[in-house]
């Protein structure tokens, strides 16, 4: 990638961040990055989960801030993006969103846009991906160029309904200029109810997107992480790490020492930046062995 919105982007390191702003910091910006900084993270996701609501100014701030210590960002949209919804309404404003995300991007130096697809809007899983194809490009056609370097990140769904299967976002990603693919480890375990428990399991996922994707997938590796419950539905709720639930962090960060894979890894635990140092102290201990 190198060059992003003027600013160099160091790729030689694994970039570890919470998803949102630490609780300590109170919504104050400056203080949210110097608490960032005091932990010894160099990434956050901004958590536009409820719309970008942030002001022009206040976007350029966090921007400012974050390049200023050296913080790789990445932003959060929606999570009421539906964009095969049956309402057409509804399919316009998941990509007006996008679209607003985009416009945002290079204020906030974000890189990457993480959002949930949505449902099938009771389409075939073929139907629902062109008409999530065709949306998409025609955001990127709009306002790719706005996003100066930001990529749109179709995140993994936590929920069997929804849709998000590996397949369907590497298939995405394939078909989408400027989509690259975030990998949510916990909601791939639930969606695999349990049955990715060993380092073996954790390959064939990295080869299936290799494979796939190659250097679009190399150069971009943007994982959520966090311990999950779940159901027969898939995903139930978001957990902290070193509990009795999974997915087991350790042959992933095995393998990423191991490969020297470089990925940003947002922790969605309940007290995001707990899990993050967390997920560091991990990488750090495997690299002594």
């Amino acid at each position: 990638m190198g060059i992003h919105s003027g600013v160099v982007i160091e790729l030689s390191q694994v970039h570890f961040g919470p998803a949102g702003f630490p609780a300590d910091a109170r919504g104050k910006i400056e203080r949210v990055f110097q608490i960032l900084v005091d932990a010894g993270m160099n990434a956050l996701e901004y958590a536009a989960v409820h719309g970008l609501r942030t002001s022009e100014d206040r976007a350029k701030q966090i921007g400012n801030l974050a390049r200023q210590h050296n913080i790789t960002m990445s932003m959060h949209a929606a999570y009421y993006i539906n964009i095969a919804s049956k309402d057409p309404q509804i399919r316009e404003r998941s990509r007006q969103r996008l679209i607003k995300a985009l416009k945002f991007a290079p204020l906030m130096a974000v890189k990457r846009i993480v959002f949930h697809p949505g449902t099938f809007g009771g389409l075939s899983p073929e139907k629902a991906h062109i008409v999530m194809r065709d949306s998409l490009q025609s955001v990127w056609e709009e306002a790719g160029h706005l996003g100066k370097g930001a990529f749109l990140a179709p995140e993994i769904a936590g929920k069997l309904s929804m849709f998000g299967s590996i397949e369907q976002i590497i298939k995405l990603c394939q078909d989408v200029d400027g989509c690259i693919p975030t990998i949510d480890w916990a909601h791939l375990y639930a969606r695999r109810q349990g049955k990715m428990t060993d380092k073996e399991s954790y390959l064939k996922v990295f080869n299936q997107f290799e494979n796939e994707l190659g250097k679009l997938f190399l150069d971009n590796m943007h994982f959520h992480i966090s311990a999950i419950t779940f159901t027969e539905k898939g995903e139930a709720s978001h957990k902290p790490f070193g509990g009795e639930w999974g997915p087991d962090l350790y042959p992933l960060m095995e393998i990423v020492h191991e490969v020297g894979y470089k990925p940003t890894f947002i922790c969605e635990t309940p007290n995001p930046l707990e899990g993050a140092l967390y997920a560091k102290f991990l990488l750090e201990e495997i690299k002594k062995v």
